[in-house]
């Protein structure tokens, strides 16, 4: 069995099927890494027409293009699937000047709706896993999951029902073999956070006055916390959210 170490924790997914949505950059990519160095056979998607339209080797999965803005893309990615162990809900980021109305729907509709759709369209594919552990849905919040943000009027709130979504999935579904967790990362190097990071360094200065950790995180910090929220190591948990942060959510 292939195994691949994370922070020297062995994660073993041999004959799983792992879809994570925005699987082709930043954390995304990292699960999609994670996954498929311990085994798994990984679906990823992206907002390009092809795998090949990256600058990066995306040729160790299957890709599919998906706008997760729509629902009609999303239930038919899902009933395109044969099987489906874990799906993380990744896919998401903050929609221009989120102040203004069709920018505020769209970052509901991206961050939030998109995980409700396709995670309901997933529902009997994931109730069919017989993976050890049951089958789990992962989704990607935030910091703004928990804190105000005068940038993201939208991502924030949508973030904060991703908090909610899994606590009523993990009740919901919990009978029927099927987890759902989350994982609240903070502020991550990723194409998406790179402009912030390059152009606005109060915005990271005044994070570490919180983090007791006084670094930024790196995607590779957070997909070890997706992977164990889905594997067997986690079997007796449902409905949370783990805050990774670097200390931020603790600070002052």
């Amino acid at each position: 069995m292939e195994r691949h170490a994370l922070n020297r924790i062995d994660f073993h997914f041999a004959g799983t099927k792992v879809l994570v949505t925005g699987g082709a950059n930043g954390i995304g990519l990292a699960c999609a890494n994670a996954y498929k160095a311990a085994g798994a056979e990984v679906l990823i998607t992206g907002r390009q027409a092809q795998a090949g339209d990256y600058a990066h080797d995306l040729s160790g999965f299957e890709y599919r293009a998906l706008d997760v803005a729509s629902r009609e893309e999303l239930l038919s990615l899902a009933a395109s699937l044969d099987r489906l162990d874990i799906l993380v809900n990744n896919a998401g980021g903050t929609q221009g000047s989120e102040w203004e109305h069709d920018s505020f729907d769209q970052s509901i509709h991206v961050n939030l709706s998109a995980a409700f759709h396709l995670s309901v369209a997933c529902k009997d594919l994931l109730q069919a896993s017989d993976f050890d552990g049951g089958a789990s849905i992962v989704a990607i919040a935030s910091m703004t999951s928990y804190f105000g943000s005068r940038w993201t009027p939208g991502y924030g709130p949508a973030k904060a029902g991703l908090v909610q979504l899994v606590k009523t999935l993990g009740q919901s579904w919990g009978g029927i073999g099927i987890r759902a967790n989350a994982v609240a990362a903070g502020f991550t190097r990723t194409n998406l956070t790179e402009p912030v990071i390059n152009h606005m360094p109060k915005i990271i200065e005044d994070a570490f006055v919180r983090q007791g950790l006084k670094r930024l995180g790196e995607p590779d910090d957070i997909a070890p916390a997706v992977l164990f929220l889905s594997s067997p190591a986690a079997r007796w948990i449902t409905g949370q959210t783990l805050n990774v942060d670097g200390g931020f959510s603790t600070g002052m």
